[in-house]
Formats: C-alpha cells, structure tokens, sequence
C-alpha cells in the first residue's frame, strides 16, 4: 500500500510533493530568522526609536513619528502579548523619542518588540515560494530560489530586530502573492480583487510609505483584467472599467490607512510633557478632555500626524559622503552592498586575544550580484522584444519578467528622486523584486533544460545554492553577533567599497 502512494501521479504522491517544500522552507526560516533572536539584549540602531514608539501605545501615550504606526502597533501588542517585561519599570520609554542606555533597565528584554519582525519575516518565506511556485511553473525551481529570502544576510539582521523592514516584507510579498494568484488562476478578474489586493496594499503603506510602489500593482491587474479591450483600443469600455476599479482599489487602500491612523489616535490618550510633535491646541485639548475616539480628533489627529511626517522628512540631512561618520549611502552604490553600517560591537579580550562581536548589515553578495545580473540580463531580453522586435520563447515567462523589472527599476528611479540621505537597508525591497525577477529569468534562459529534466543543469543550480547559504554561513558573525579577532574580521572584509571597519 504505501509503495502505491508513494507511486508519482498517485494523489498522495502530489500532496506530499506540493507540500514538502514549504514545510522545509519554513523550518529553515524559523530557524535562521528566530534562533536567539532575543540577542544582543540590548538595543541597536533604529530599536532605540522604534520600542519607544511602541512602549507608548503599550502606555496609551500620544506620539508622531516620521513613519505610519502599524509597525510599532504590531511591537506594542507582541509586548503586552509576551509579557516579557511585566514587571520591568519602562515609564523613561515614554519620555524619549530615542532610549538611551541609561534609560533602559538592565533586567529589560527586547524579544517582545522584535517578535513581530522575525515571526513574520520567518512567514514570508511562503509568500515567495508561492509567487515563484505559481510564475515559473516549477516547485524545485520555486523552491531553491526561496533561499534567497531566508539566507540573505542584511536581511537576516534588520528583520530580527524590532525594525519595520521585516514586517513590510511580509505584506509586501503577501500583496504580490495575491495578484500573482489571481493573474495566474484563469478566472475573470473582479471588483473584490481589486478590494482585497488594495487591502493588502494599505497593510503595505501603513509599515512605511516606500510601498507606494506597489500601486503599479493595480495598473497591472488592470492590465490583465482589460487586456483583450486594450489590445482592441475600446476606450469607452477602458474608461467605464476604470471609473469603478480605481475607487475600489485606492479606496481599499485607504480604507487601512486611515484606520491605522484611526486606531493609532484613539490609543494616544496621554501627552508628556515637553514631547507635543507641535500638535494642534484643538488636538491636544481633545486628548484631555479624553476624546480621542471622536471622528472630529481623528480628522484634527491626522491632519497633525501628516503634517509632522512631511515636515520631519524635509528636516533629514542630505547624503554627506565627505563625513568620516557618514552611514548613508547613494542608491545606486546599494546595488553591491555599499555600505555597510556598524549598528553595535562589544568588545572583549578572550586568553590574550581581542574578540569583537559585530552587528552589522552586510550583503550576502552572491545574492546581490545576481540580482544586478538578473536586472541586466532582463533589460536586454525587454529590449530585444520591444526595440529589435524578437519573438520571446515564452509569453507567460517573458511578461512575468517584465513585471517584476518594472517594479524593481520603478522603485530605484522613484529613490533617486529623494535628496534626503538614505540607507542599505532601504534596498531590501528592491532586492526582494530581484530576487523574483532572477527566478524567472533563470527558468526563462533554461526552459528547454528544466522541461527535459537534464540532470548537469540542477547539479549546476544546487551547487550555486549551496553557495547562498555558504556565504551567508560565512558572514554570519556579522548578522548574529560572533566574536571574532581581527584576522577574522579580515577574511570577511572582501571589498574596499564595503567600508567595513575593525574595531581594534
């Protein structure tokens, strides 16, 4: 009986097959991404912003922040849910906008705030199997390119810290999942669609704003969902398909948003002294006066929300590359992991020996360059197409890839539009888009080679996986925290653009 189901064709057969990837996709991830991840037990880079932030809504105190609140909503409820600090005295979180050492209790534990990120970044890993799984038509192809998710080691490091970039991860990729379904599932598009990916969408927005890019999602689904009157130029029929999907998707879009916001305003029903964000006279009278729930403080609480965000933005400092302290770098040089950021080292000497243990972002550069070589490689499969007029191999394939190439270069052009100075770690969506779009060039390149199973081809791709995760393995002192001594460090110093720094 059991050589039966194990037979190939048998149901059984299919379910275990369809299954067994996932399943060790997401034990990987849980155990890269959540493995002591309550270390360092102290906090690193934005930490010190984001668990103040969060801290407040566990205390119900008003705040604004240059980033919408879902994110540190999320850190609050996983503290209060944990309980890790039920009895720690954490009323100085509030008080600051930026905990500092002093302000923290030495018995404090951060793994409430950072719970969040690394659970559903650990999640996310699905999301891109499934994305993948459904674009290239192929599960062992879908599967070993979901490694780039789990052993990317800048990525590694910023989710499992109580940052936003995890959790946007996870509705980003949650949001494609859901339009890479409904473009793949030969079912006539509807108004729900546009309702339930402007959901998702919103979800997006509420972490960080960078997820505006995901309305070229709309234009997409659109695309899809009118192709044929597109192609006949029915312009009547384009505008009368427009003029109920754009409400229903913006306003699913906004619909999360506002709520956020909604929520976010009613919980702030404290003011500290000294720390108003130069919040309205009406805003603050209404909060107390304890009317934070009304629609009248909401409209005066999101007015006063927005205005602080804009304002704090136009307020960062330009990109100074000529500051020795300069953490920030120029978008374009994100694309080869420049440069890196020391987000904390603590230092020891170990039988006569300095030992340093880094946290610091670094890419796993078998993942970046290839995601560079994808976007390249695809630009000139789109050119060919579109400017020489060659006849693509495969449709499908072929429009997938320019899907995800328009999302990745749209994303980097709308960043250099931005004078204020930006971050590594603001290329992490990016990469996410190259990720996929490197999966789909590759299973485009070898069609005929996956449909024929040759056996030199897959040896050749698990052999270059095997690499991901050797290097990732390698620079994992880094993004965990390992002590190493100088020479250590050296061996992992492999470019000068890098600028990666001993602490001797």
């Amino acid at each position: 009986m059991s050589n039966k189901l194990l037979k190939p064709g048998h149901p059984f057969h299919n379910l275990v097959l369809k299954n067994i990837y996932p399943l060790i996709l997401l034990i990987c991830s849980f155990g890269v991404y959540f493995t002591h991840y309550g270390t360092p037990n102290a906090m690193f880079w934005d930490e010190n912003y984001h668990i103040a932030s969060a801290e407040k809504h566990v205390q119900g105190v008003m705040y604004m922040e240059p980033h919408p609140p879902l994110g540190k909503m999320l850190m609050g409820l996983a503290e209060v849910v944990l309980g890790a600090n039920d009895k720690v005295d954490k009323h100085k979180f509030t008080e600051t906008d930026h905990i500092e050492g002093a302000d923290t209790p030495p018995e404090t534990k951060f793994t409430g705030y950072r719970w969040p990120s690394v659970v559903l970044m650990a999640l996310s890993v699905l999301f891109f199997y499934g994305i993948l799984r459904r674009t290239t038509q192929n599960n062992l192809i879908a599967f070993l390119f979901s490694s780039f998710i789990i052993f990317d080691n800048a990525m590694v490091i910023q989710a499992r810290a109580a940052m936003l970039e995890g959790i946007q991860i996870f509705f980003i990729l949650a949001a494609i999942y859901y339009f890479v379904r409904r473009a793949t599932s030969g079912i006539n598009i509807s108004l729900k669609d546009y309702a339930v990916l402007g959901l998702l969408i919103g979800l997006v927005i509420s972490v960080k704003v960078n997820g505006f890019i995901l309305f070229l999602l709309f234009v997409m689904l659109f695309g899809i969902d009118q192709w044929r009157n597109i192609l006949a130029l029915k312009y009547p029929e384009l505008i009368k398909r427009l003029l109920v999907t754009v409400p229903v998707g913006v306003g699913a879009v906004a619909l999360v948003f506002l709520s956020v916001f909604y929520v976010h305003i009613g919980m702030g029903t404290k003011v500290i002294a000294d720390h108003t964000y130069k919040a309205s006279p009406e805003f603050l009278q209404a909060i107390r006066r304890g009317d934070t729930w009304s629609l009248s403080t909401f409209t005066i609480g999101l007015r006063d929300n927005l205005k602080y965000m804009s304002e704090y933005a136009d307020g960062v400092p330009k990109l100074d590359e000529c500051k020795p302290d300069e953490n920030g770098s120029y978008a374009m040089d994100w694309l080869l992991g420049k440069k890196t950021i020391s987000y904390r080292w603590d230092k020891d000497t170990v039988n006569g020996k300095v030992q340093v243990k880094y946290m610091s972002i670094v890419a796993n550069p078998v993942i970046w360059f290839s995601v560079v070589a994808g976007i390249v490689l695809s630009l000139g499969l789109i050119m060919s197409k579109f400017i020489y007029g060659q006849q693509e191999k495969n449709t499908a394939l072929f429009y997938w890839i320019c899907a995800f190439t328009t999302l990745y270069i749209s994303y980097m052009l709308a960043i250099l539009q931005i004078e204020r100075v930006m971050y590594l770690y603001h290329y992490l969506v990016p990469l996410v888009f190259g990720s996929i779009n490197l999966a789909l060039m590759f299973s485009y390149i070898y069609r005929e080679d996956i449909l024929a199973n040759n056996k030199h081809m897959w040896i050749n791709l698990s052999v270059y996986i095997a690499l991901v995760v050797a290097v990732f393995a390698f620079f994992a002192p880094f993004t965990y925290g390992i002590a190493m001594t100088e020479d250590q460090f050296e061996m992992r110093n492999w470019f000068s653009f890098w600028k990666l720094q001993v602490v001797q």
